[in-house]
C-alpha cells in the first residue's frame, strides 16, 4: 500500500478553506499570540496584557462552537452574523469587567468560562439533531484532532528553536531571546488552532452512519481507563463502608479523589460508549450499566465532607463549585441509574448549564460565598459582643485567641476576593473611600482594627493541612542561675535511658515535655501557654519569624523538682481537634530539691 502526502497546494487549499470557515476563531487566535507576546515582554500598558490575552483565549472555544452552530443557518447571513454577535459580546464583557475582578476570582471565573465554552462546543452543533452516533464520531474527531494538534505544534517548535540556536551557534547570527517566546507563541495559538480547525467535521449527518473506532482509543479506554475507575471506585465504597462502621467523618481530600474518579469515569464511559451495548463486551457493558449506582453512595460522602467544611468554615468559592459539581453528579447518575439510556449527549449540555447559571447573578458562586463568609464574621462578632444591635461596640470579656483568628481570616477573605467595599455594612463607607481598592494585608489590619478587635496575621489557616513553624531569637548563652542540669529535649522515640539517666521528652499527643529519670516521670512541662502567647503574636510576627525568649520558654515546679524549657523552635499543624506538635527543638534547666 502506497502512501500518498497531499501536495503544498492541497495544504494551503485546506488552509485557506477553513480560514473561510473559522474567521472569527482565526482573528482570536492572532489576537491571543500578540496579547501574549506583549504580556510576556511588557510591552504597552499593564491594563491591557491579562484581559486581552483572557478574552481572545476564550474566544478560541467561543467562537468555534457559535460558528459550527451558525452553519445550521447557512442560507441565512442574519442569523449566523446574530450568533456571531452574541459571542463577541461576550467576550467584549469579559474584557470590561477584568478589572474589576481580584486576582482570585479572575482565575476561578475564567476557568469557569473555559469549562463552559469548550462544552458548548461539543454540543451546540447537535442541538435539535437526534443523532446519537454523530455524535460521538464528532467528539471523537475533535478529541484526536486537538491531541494531534498540540504533539505536531510542539515538535514544530521544537525542532524550529534548535535551529534558530543552530544558527545563532554556528553562523553567529543574532537571535533574541524574545524570538523563542515569540515563537511559541505562534505556534501554540495559530499553528494548532489552525490545524485543529482544519479537523473539525464539516457533515455532521453523514457522522451518523460512520462506525469506525480508533484501535488505540478502544485499548486506551477499555484496558487503561476503566480498569483504573473500576478499583478507585471499590476503594471509594469500602471507605464509605469504614466510614458508616466508624462513623467517623470523611477525609478532607475525599472531595479531589471522589471529583477525579468521576471525571475519569465519565470519560470511560464517553470513550467506550459504541461498544457498550455489544454483546462480546460484558465487561465493558456491566462498567457501563453500574458506573452511576456506584457513584451515587460515592457522591453522599463528599456531601458528608462538605458539610464539614461549610458548617465550619462557611462556604467559598471551591467549596461552591465543589457543592454544585456533587449536586449535579448527583442528578446525572441518578437518571441515568434509572433510566438506563445510552443518550451522552446529556452529560456535556447539563454541565455548560450548571457552569453559565453558577457564574454570575445572587445564587452564583461569587455572591453566595461572599454572603457565607459575611454572614460568618457578623456571626462570630455578635458571639463575642463586637458587634451588638448592629453596632460595634468594645466587648465586655477579650475576645477568644480562636475567634480572633477566624475573624481576620474572614475579613482577609472578603477584602482580598471581593475587596473592602463589601465590609462597608460594619465599617462605614468613609473607611471604605479611604482605605481605597487595595486588597493586600495593610488593608486586611486596618479594617480588623476598625472593627475593634487585634489583627491577627495569617500564618497557618484553617483546616488539617495548615502548617507552622516558630523560632526562638536566642541564640546565645542562657541565664542558669539556680538550676543544675542543662538537658536537651528528646524525640518521642528517642527514650531510651539508664534508670538514673534524667532526660526530657516531648510527648506530642498531650503537647507537653515529659521530664523523667528512667521510668518515673518527675515532672510535665505542658506547652499550651507558649503556644498561646505564639498565636497572641501572629498580629507582628510570620511563621518561621523570631520570638522572644520570655514567649518561647515554659516553666514549671513540683515538690521535688523545678525547671524551665527554653524552646528554640516549635512546629507543626492545625486539625480540626487544634495544634498538632510535630516537633520541638530546646533544651531544659533542671533542679532538684
Amino acid at each position: 500500500m502506497r502512501l500518498e502526502l497531499p501536495s503544498l497546494g492541497a495544504v494551503l487549499d485546506v488552509a485557506l478553506a477553513t480560514a473561510k470557515r473559522f474567521p472569527l476563531t482565526l482573528a482570536a487566535a492572532f489576537l491571543a499570540a500578540t496579547s501574549a507576546i506583549l504580556t510576556f515582554e511588557d510591552i504597552g500598558p499593564d491594563a491591557l496584557h491579562d484581559r486581552l490575552l483572557a478574552a481572545a483565549t476564550l474566544g478560541l472555544p467561543l467562537l468555534t462552537a457559535l460558528t459550527l452552530f451558525g452553519e445550521r443557518f447557512a442560507q441565512r447571513l442574519g442569523v449566523r452574523a446574530l450568533v456571531w454577535l452574541v459571542g463577541i459580546a461576550a467576550l467584549a464583557s469579559v474584557y470590561l469587567a477584568w478589572p474589576g475582578w481580584s486576582d482570585e476570582l479572575r482565575f476561578a471565573r475564567y476557568a469557569q468560562l473555559t469549562v463552559a465554552f469548550h462544552l458548548s462546543a461539543a454540543f451546540l452543533p447537535f442541538v435539535g439533531r437526534d443523532r446519537p452516533n454523530a455524535f460521538w464520531q464528532y467528539n471523537r474527531t475533535l478529541f484526536v484532532r486537538a491531541l494531534a494538534a498540540g504533539a505536531s505544534s510542539a515538535t514544530l517548535w521544537a525542532g524550529l528553536a534548535l535551529a534558530l540556536a543552530a544558527v545563532h551557534t554556528l553562523f553567529s547570527v543574532d537571535v533574541p531571546e524574545q524570538g523563542y517566546f515569540r515563537l511559541w507563541a505562534v505556534m501554540a495559538f495559530v499553528v494548532t488552532t489552525w490545524f485543529f480547525l482544519g479537523g473539525v467535521p464539516r457533515d455532521l449527518e453523514a457522522l451518523e452512519e460512520q462506525r469506525d473506532y480508533p484501535a488505540a482509543l478502544r485499548v486506551f479506554a477499555q484496558y487503561t481507563l476503566v480498569p483504573l475507575v473500576a478499583v478507585y471506585l471499590v476503594i471509594l465504597t469500602l471507605y464509605l463502608g469504614k466510614v458508616v462502621v466508624t462513623w467517623d467523618w470523611p477525609s478532607g481530600w475525599i472531595g479531589w479523589l471522589v471529583s477525579g474518579v468521576a471525571t475519569a469515569g465519565v470519560l470511560a464511559l464517553l470513550l467506550v460508549h459504541p461498544i457498550a451495548g455489544q454483546p462480546d463486551q460484558k465487561w465493558v457493558r456491566t462498567f457501563a450499566r453500574d458506573f452511576w449506582v456506584a457513584m451515587l453512595p460515592a457522591v453522599v460522602m463528599l456531601w458528608l465532607a462538605l458539610y464539614q467544611r461549610i458548617h465550619q468554615y462557611g462556604v467559598t468559592e471551591p467549596r461552591y463549585f465543589l457543592l454544585a459539581l456533587s449536586v449535579w453528579l448527583f442528578a446525572v447518575a441518578a437518571y441515568y441509574a434509572l433510566t438506563r439510556s445510552g443518550r451522552i449527549r446529556a452529560i456535556p449540555a447539563s454541565l455548560c448549564v450548571v457552569a453559565l447559571l453558577t457564574f454570575a447573578g445572587p445564587w452564583g458562586a461569587y455572591a453566595v460565598s461572599a454572603r457565607s463568609q459575611f454572614g460568618r464574621l457578623r456571626g462570630l462578632l455578635e458571639r463575642d459582643g463586637v458587634l451588638v444591635g448592629g453596632r460595634l461596640q468594645r466587648p465586655a470579656n477579650p475576645v477568644p485567641t480562636d475567634d480572633l483568628g477566624e475573624i481576620s481570616a474572614a475579613v482577609r477573605y472578603l477584602v482580598r476576593t471581593h475587596g473592602v467595599s463589601r465590609l462597608a455594612p460594619l465599617v462605614g463607607d468613609s473607611l471604605v473611600h479611604r482605605v481605597g481598592g487595595g486588597r493586600g494585608e495593610t488593608q486586611v489590619r486596618i479594617v480588623v482594627q476598625a472593627l475593634g478587635v487585634e489583627y491577627v496575621r495569617s500564618w497557618g489557616g484553617e483546616g488539617r493541612d495548615s502548617y507552622f513553624s516558630f523560632a526562638s531569637g536566642v541564640r546565645g548563652a542562657l541565664p542558669a542561675a539556680g538550676y543544675d542540669v542543662l538537658l536537651h529535649v528528646r524525640a518521642p522515640a528517642d527514650t531510651t535511658a539508664g534508670a538514673d539517666e534524667l532526660i526530657a521528652v516531648l510527648v506530642p499527643a498531650s503537647r507537653t515535655v515529659r521530664l523523667a529519670r528512667g521510668r518515673e516521670t518527675l515532672l510535665v512541662l505542658p506547652l499550651d501557654s507558649m503556644l498561646a502567647r505564639v498565636r497572641r503574636l501572629r498580629a507582628t510576627a510570620t511563621s518561621g519569624a523570631d520570638l522572644p525568649a520570655t514567649v518561647m520558654s515554659v516553666q514549671a515546679e513540683n515538690a521535688r523538682v523545678a525547671a524551665v524549657l527554653y524552646v528554640e523552635s516549635v512546629n507543626g499543624r492545625f486539625e480540626r481537634t487544634g495544634m498538632k506538635i510535630v516537633g520541638v527543638r530546646g533544651v531544659v534547666l533542671v533542679r532538684e530539691r
